[in-house]
């Protein structure tokens, strides 16, 4: 009696190229909800989960006003998302552990730096197998320096960047298949990587994280529940997004008409 989307999947296969059978519009419909996905199949539910990006309420999905409160929806329209880049490419082998002849160190290493790259992260799958480095992991303005750039661009750059910290290392030409890269915030199924709260953002965050306490809520405001790093207090870690989930979880049974185990009554 739930219908439940994955975080950032509420359109689905976003990167697959498949169709998309995600959800098109969210409405009441005799104290229960409607949920008509993008086919224009509509099924009902007593109640719905939903932990999508938050903006995707008012740009993705067609939501009925009377859902949430005024106050709540202006938490939810005001929270706020970083940008966010990253560029990976394949390499031939783990070269970075290869020793510098005047100092016995590893010619490269993870790297954090002022410069354009600002984060870079070598995964290695072992010796003789390829390996992989995520030249560039940026935020914010960092990131909006790469948005514009398609990836072949991106890589010359983070490759002209890193190459003023290691200028004996030849990286290019350890690189043995096309580059990936993402910048979240172009993505209109995610419109931007995780939640950044601002000064004076903290009451927004407690309206959206208290949410699934509902008895105070008018009837038409009940049943539809929220969970996501997002909504919690700790956004980007998966731990946020596992406490929301119990605390969805909790209001969920209670408004089915389910209850907890005297010795732990919750909420959530």
């Amino acid at each position: 009696g739930i219908v439940h989307w994955p975080v950032g999947t509420t359109l689905a296969s976003l990167h697959s190229g498949a169709p998309r059978a995600g959800v098109a519009s969210i409405a009441r419909d005799d104290g229960g909800f409607v949920v008509t996905d993008a086919w224009g199949d509509a099924r009902h539910y007593p109640a719905v989960l939903i932990t999508c990006q938050s903006w995707l309420l008012t740009t993705q999905i067609e939501c009925d006003e009377s859902l949430f409160s005024a106050r709540m929806w202006t938490a939810l329209d005001r929270t706020r998302y970083m940008q966010s880049s990253k560029t990976f490419v394949l390499v031939d082998r783990p070269f970075w552990k290869d020793k510098n002849p005047h100092t016995g160190r590893d010619v490269m290493s993870m790297t954090l730096t002022d410069r354009l790259t600002r984060g870079t992260y070598l995964f290695d799958n072992g010796e003789g197998k390829p390996g992989v480095i995520c030249l560039t992991y940026s935020w914010m303005s960092d990131a909006m320096k790469m948005l514009p750039h398609p990836v072949d661009h991106r890589v010359r750059l983070a490759l002209a960047a890193l190459r003023k910290i290691y200028p004996d290392v030849d990286i290019a030409r350890h690189i043995i298949s096309d580059p990936i890269t993402v910048s979240w915030e172009a993505d209109a199924h995610f419109l931007g990587a995780f939640k950044g709260a601002l000064p004076g953002h903290y009451r927004y965050n407690q309206r959206m994280y208290a949410h699934f306490m509902q008895d105070t809520l008018p009837a038409e405001q009940r049943g539809i529940f929220i969970a996501g790093d997002d909504v919690s207090w700790t956004p980007a870690w998966v731990e946020g997004a596992v406490q929301t989930s119990l605390n969805a979880v909790w209001g969920i049974m209670r408004h089915l008409g389910g209850g907890t185990q005297p010795d732990n009554p919750g909420p959530g």
